[in-house]
């Protein structure tokens, strides 16, 4: 390897721990090849590491690379990753009873719990891929019974967040930050249309994470409705279903920016975070994909210093 391609390599690879170094996440060198933005093998990121650690540029502790030299990072995962394996059972029993509910196509576990690591206060986050132009009309009926799991303590198990219409997969925003959330999605109910989703997004996700295999072969699993399901979507399929979805959007809509008005939320941020359209829904308050793409780039001066 040439002296430039290893100074490349070197930068992706600080650029990947320095994006989970904003969770305060350590990666194995398994976890780096796969987030890394330039494409190599495992033996060549090995070498790499190695000499990067010799060099004090990066710090390793028990298989895992950091930029800072704390093992309480390491025990912390360790840890994290034990809460994560409990709430899992959870979040699978979560999604078992969301499929049941009427135009649920698909549902991943993201957040967090998909990347295999909890706090004490960690929810349960959810990927949704609802049937074709009913998403507001699913969306609404989940939140509902979200509300209930208000009066017995269970509502941090259904944090529905994200919302995508099966006809529209594409991700309109391609960059690292939902490259990575796409990459640990971890689906539970209807395999066969999270690849579906995959493969909507795989020119742009090859581009972005060169290391993953990002398989998207179709496969055949029939995927069975529940009895409430098969009763209740056929009747609201004949009450005008289509204005009923775009009417539900429209006043979800003219709520939260009446609602984050009054909390004074800076609304340039709206529709990125409260991003409302027919195909998509998100409620991300916290913006976390600007508030991360925004601390990787003014990192950006401080990794170059480093090489």
């Amino acid at each position: 390897m040439s002296v430039s391609e290893t100074i490349r390599l070197e930068d992706a690879i600080i650029s990947t721990l320095n994006y989970f170094n904003l969770f305060k996440r350590p990666l194995n060198t398994e976890e780096i090849y796969s987030f890394l933005t330039k494409q190599t093998d495992v033996k060549r990121l090995q070498l790499v590491l190695n000499e990067m650690v010799s060099c004090g540029l990066i710090f390793e502790h028990s298989g895992h690379y950091m930029l800072v030299d704390n093992k309480e990072f390491v025990t912390e995962r360790e840890r994290g990753k034990k809460r994560a394996d409990i709430l899992l059972d959870k979040a699978i029993d979560s999604v078992n009873l969301i499929s049941k509910f009427p135009f649920v196509s698909a549902v991943c576990i993201s957040g967090s719990l998909s990347k295999g690591y909890a706090n004490a206060q960690s929810d349960i986050d959810l990927f949704i891929i609802t049937d074709k132009k009913r998403l507001w009309i699913c969306r609404t009926l989940l939140h509902l019974y979200k509300k209930l799991t208000f009066f017995w303590g269970k509502e941090h198990s259904y944090c529905m967040n994200y919302f995508i219409d099966e006809s529209k997969l594409c991700i309109e925003e391609q960059n690292i930050f939902t490259a990575t959330e796409l990459a640990t999605l971890l689906p539970v109910y209807n395999v066969e249309k999270h690849r579906e989703l995959i493969y909507a997004n795989k020119c742009w996700l090859v581009k972005t994470l060169p290391n993953i295999s990002w398989n998207s072969d179709m496969i055949v699993a029939s995927v069975e409705k529940s009895t409430a399901r098969r009763i209740v979507e056929p009747f609201i399929n004949i009450l005008a279903p289509s204005l009923l979805n775009l009417s539900l959007m429209h006043l979800t809509d003219k709520w939260w920016r009446l609602k984050w008005r009054r909390k004074k939320y800076p609304m340039k941020d709206y529709d990125l975070a409260m991003k409302t359209r027919w195909y998509v829904s998100k409620n991300h308050p916290h913006n976390y994909q600007k508030r991360v793409l925004n601390q990787l780039d003014g990192n950006k001066q401080k990794v170059a210093a480093m090489l």
